[in-house]
């Protein structure tokens, strides 16, 4: 692993120079505040991809593609060679689930972030141990400085989002990190939407952990076990939901709104229309083809199937956990 980073670390170098020098400038000089982004929120494994695939349909939007979220430092200088070659190695499907992925799919920000700076959530993926990297830049419970480091990072992230994209369209984000950040989000671009979503806890948690088992556990630089993995996604769950719960106090109704996954999957048409009207993010009846399109292709989707949860899990789930089945009506058992 050390070799691989290494490797690539100093082959990109050049790549990484003479992007900055190119285009740095430019980056910096992009403004967010006529058009301020569009936030996907929730917690890990509820719908949140899903719902950001649905809304990257409408063409109004633009959003960080699987290519440049990878490649974030050099993209703008290797996009000609190197997103041929990601496509043609990417596989078809995430392994986590059977959602399609390609060079061009919507992704979630936080991966590039981990390149650009310590200050990330999900570096706790890849140091599993330490745990402050979550407690300290997921849900802020750190010092006033290094929140305006996290705020300058990750600013300038989007203006380069932006600018890849054609600075014209209004920002698209999806990033479950986000989902504790709102209030540092809001103070950042005041006049920004969230949408957030939630999904049965029970699921949830069988899904999260999935995720680790699939995906993370092979970033894993440190040993944890799967003992360890129960705990942190109980941690993060119950961390997460308590901070946006809290911070959502300070969005009015039309700046946030609240749907879950079973909404979206039984209903997703009047479910989009809601989002639109409540938001007020353009005529819906103009990309309603588009979705309804994007959403028949999806109809052979299969999800996946977990095991019972071990009763002992499920007591701590219920004890830990109570707060999201009473807030959100998802029946205990």
């Amino acid at each position: 692993m050390f070799f691989k980073i290494f490797l690539f670390t100093s082959i990109s170098a050049p790549f990484r120079w003479f992007q900055k020098l190119i285009y740095q400038r430019k980056i910096n000089a992009v403004n967010l505040k006529n058009k301020p982004p569009v936030f996907v929120i929730g917690h890990w494994r509820s719908g949140t991809t899903h719902l950001h695939y649905i809304l990257a349909q409408d063409q109004r939007f633009s959003f960080l593609e699987a290519f440049q979220a990878f490649f974030f430092r050099t993209a703008f200088v290797s996009r000609s060679f190197m997103k041929p070659l990601l496509n043609k190695l990417m596989p078809k499907t995430r392994p986590q689930d059977n959602v399609e992925i390609n060079a061009s799919a919507p992704t979630e920000e936080e991966h590039p972030l981990t390149n650009l700076t310590h200050r990330s959530g999900m570096q706790s993926f890849f140091f599993p141990k330490n745990i402050s990297y979550f407690n300290e830049y997921n849900v802020f419970e750190t010092s006033k400085e290094n929140i305006k480091a996290w705020q300058k990072v990750y600013d300038k992230m989007l203006k380069s989002i932006a600018y890849y994209n054609g600075e014209q369209k209004q920002l698209l984000l999806k990033n479950p990190h986000n989902t504790g950040r709102i209030k540092i989000l809001k103070e950042m671009y005041p006049n920004a939407k969230f949408i957030f979503i939630h999904r049965n806890p029970y699921e949830v948690f069988n899904s999260t952990k999935h995720l680790y088992q699939t995906t993370i556990k092979s970033q894993f630089l440190q040993e944890f076990s799967e003992a360890d993995i129960e705990k942190r996604v109980l941690h993060c769950y119950e961390k997460t939901m308590l901070a946006y719960l809290q911070q959502k106090e300070e969005l009015d109704e039309n700046h946030l709104i609240e749907i879950s996954y079973n909404e979206l999957s039984s209903k997703p048409i009047e479910c989009m229309e809601k989002i639109y009207e409540r938001l007020d993010l353009g005529e819906f009846k103009s990309v309603q083809p588009q979705f309804e399109t994007y959403l028949n292709k999806q109809k052979g989707y299969k999800k996946n199937t977990f095991k019972p949860i071990d009763p002992s899990l499920k007591k701590q789930i219920n004890e830990r956990w109570k707060f999201a089945f009473e807030v959100w009506n998802y029946q205990m058992n």
